[in-house]
């Protein structure tokens, strides 16, 4: 199966994208090399392990642009497998190109190997307590393979032979008025906050939820929230609590709305002291803690923060 590597040297690490070749199929195939000036070039080049390179010079890394570079490519390459590094661009770029080809896409993987028209892959699930294996069905596989699964070797001889020099620095096509970045948060240490409110689907909005996170500020608490609440972007990602987020283990954790199900109690059972709010005095939560109290977990935690802020009075 005809392979093409994506180092993306305009964006995240080059150095992990070039572990995508550190399978033992990835030695063979096409590298599609980005790069902004001859300096990035001549410090990518080595990082090549394919037989074969096409070199695409762009201003800066653009998703649009590059996507659509890769569609032009990909008649060319005939690849059934095209690798990512597993950074957020190498991520978009892999689910989005998979898309735009029909294939399917994958992220987080540490290894592959083709069996017949399909590729089993095998990534960390559960935030890597287990690995597990997907079987991709549906050609051209699109992998973002995670950093570490093994080391990138040096190209064979002289070096890679050049298929094509693309010079693609014309600009940012016409519809795109402006780009920002926004870096992703720094991490938190959730898994060691001594106080952690954590916020479940009793929240009932997102004006809600955003109040309960302003109390937990005001009270010195980490903010915790349960899947649901994640994914309904209530909470940010790095929130999660569960044995998909973080386990924590703080001193206090008061769980205001969460019913308490196991895969969310997974995160917080080794708590000291839990307190649990919720409406449904039969919720799973109230078999789990040290105190509990039936009723509205807005409600109840506005007055606690009234009662802090007034000195107990």
């Amino acid at each position: 199966m005809n392979q093409a590597v994506v180092i993306n040297g305009c964006a995240g690490s080059p150095d992990a994208m070039a572990r995508a070749m550190a399978e033992p199929p990835g030695r063979d195939g096409t590298t599609i090399l980005l790069y902004a000036d001859d300096a990035a070039r001549a410090a990518l080049l080595p990082l090549v392990a394919t037989p074969a390179v096409v070199l695409a010079r762009v201003a800066r890394y653009q998703p649009e642009q590059v996507l659509a570079i890769l569609e032009e490519l990909a008649p060319r390459l005939e690849a059934g497998l095209w690798l990512f590094g597993d950074d957020p661009s190498g991520r978009e770029l892999a689910v989005r190109l998979a898309h735009r080809l029909g294939g399917s896409s994958l992220a987080g993987v540490r290894g592959f190997r083709v069996d017949g028209e399909a590729v089993i892959c095998r990534k960390a699930v559960y935030s890597g307590r287990l690995e597990a294996s997907f079987r991709l069905g549906r050609g051209p596989f699109c992998l973002a393979m995670a950093e570490g699964c093994a080391e990138p070797g040096p190209a064979a001889g002289s070096g890679p032979a050049v298929l094509l020099d693309l010079d693609r620095r014309s600009g940012l096509p016409a519809w795109i008025e402006t780009i920002e970045t926004i870096p992703d948060p720094a991490p938190d240490g959730l898994e060691d906050a001594a106080f952690i409110l954590a916020v479940g689907m009793g929240a009932q909005t997102r004006d809600r939820a955003a109040r309960l996170a302003g109390i937990a500020r005001e009270l010195g608490a980490e903010l915790g929230a349960s899947r649901p609440v994640v994914m309904n972007a209530w909470a940010p990602m790095h929130r999660l609590v569960g044995v998909s987020g973080a386990l924590t283990r703080p001193g206090l954790c008061i769980v205001a709305g969460a019913s308490g199900s196991a895969a969310f109690m997974a995160g917080i059972e080794h708590s000291r002291f839990i307190v649990a709010l919720n409406q449904d005095d039969q919720a799973p939560i109230f078999r789990c803690c040290d105190v509990g109290a039936v009723g509205d977990c807005l409600a109840i935690m506005e007055e606690l923060a009234r009662i802090v802020r007034d000195g107990g009075a």
